[in-house]
């Protein structure tokens, strides 16, 4: 995965240039100079440059690459093999296994333990996993465009591609169909309501901030960033937990959804964006010269 950089784009010039007498007459021994005219127009096929109209990161194509981002995930189980379904069964395995052994013993602890101190600093971290982590990604769109970088500008839409998709997805049809009731309700670790309006499983600030941390970690690739990532995410879930609005099973099922629809987000676009990328172009540049004319044709791959 190459850093925060354009990636250089090979080019293969293919000149050339055909220069036609003004008229049969012989030329002059010392022809009057002329001023020398160069018109150069080109047809470019192909995102070979940062927003081009095959672009997939281009403004315009935005709604669509989202739209393709949500088809993949919606169908992403009919691809799935066997090592797939192993590591989804892990997953909930570890939810239900986290649900039996941690809810109830974690939620007893925090309320014996609560004290000013955590609740501040709990509150201070709990903010990673809401508005901010938006503002985050916007921004990082924004530099991006404005420093003209396209692996920035991927990065800012890859998250929040992965966030919106996360949520709306998954993240709070289950709210809503499992209808878990919070900590904060003391109607204990096991009360559920489908559809009745509770909504503590899973947690929405953890996925999020589990969105957020996978994605740059993907684009990054580096093992430094992923720790300082996933970690900051993992407090996040923790700070959850502090604040009485949800269990750790809550948390993990939300650290698993962020973490599972950001690196299929980031593979997804980034295939995309090769395919792309991998596209011919062709660029004619017509020249007046003097004594003739001619053009330039160049190949760019």
């Amino acid at each position: 995965m190459p850093d925060m950089r354009r990636l250089s784009i090979c080019t293969l010039a293919l000149s050339s240039v055909w220069m036609f007498a003004e008229d049969a007459a012989p030329a002059p021994a010392n022809p009057e100079p002329r001023p020398v005219e160069s018109v150069s127009k080109s047809l470019v096929i192909g995102p070979l440059v940062m927003d081009s109209p095959s672009d997939p990161d281009r403004f315009s194509n935005l709604p669509r690459l989202v739209l393709d981002d949500a088809g993949h995930l919606i169908t992403a189980p009919a691809r799935w093999d066997r090592s797939d379904w192993l590591m989804a069964g892990a997953g909930v395995a570890l939810v239900a296994g986290t649900a039996v052994t941690l809810d109830r013993s974690t939620a007893t602890y925090v309320t014996n333990h609560a004290n000013a101190s955590s609740d501040r600093v709990a509150k201070a971290v709990q903010n990673l996993g809401g508005a901010p982590s938006v503002l985050i990604a916007g921004g990082t769109y924004l530099a991006g465009v404005v420093f003209k970088d396209p692996e920035i500008r991927a990065t800012g839409i890859d998250t929040m591609a992965t966030m919106g998709l996360a949520q709306i997805l998954i993240a709070i049809p289950l709210k809503v169909a499992t209808g878990r009731s919070r900590p904060s309700a003391g109607l204990g670790a096991h009360d559920f309501h489908p559809f009745k309006g509770s909504q503590s499983f899973p947690s929405g600030h953890t996925t999020q901030a589990f969105a957020l941390a996978s994605v740059i970690s993907e684009h990054a690739d580096r093992p430094w960033v992923s720790c300082l990532s996933y970690g900051l995410a993992g407090l996040v879930g923790l700070a959850r937990v502090e604040q009485r609005q949800h269990f750790m099973s809550d948390v993990v099922a939300g650290g698993l959804i962020g973490t599972f629809v950001g690196k299929s987000v980031v593979s997804y676009n980034q295939s995309l964006r090769a395919k792309a990328n991998s596209k011919v172009s062709f660029s004619f540049s017509p020249v007046v010269q003097p004594g003739g004319y001619g053009f330039s044709l160049a190949m760019k791959f």
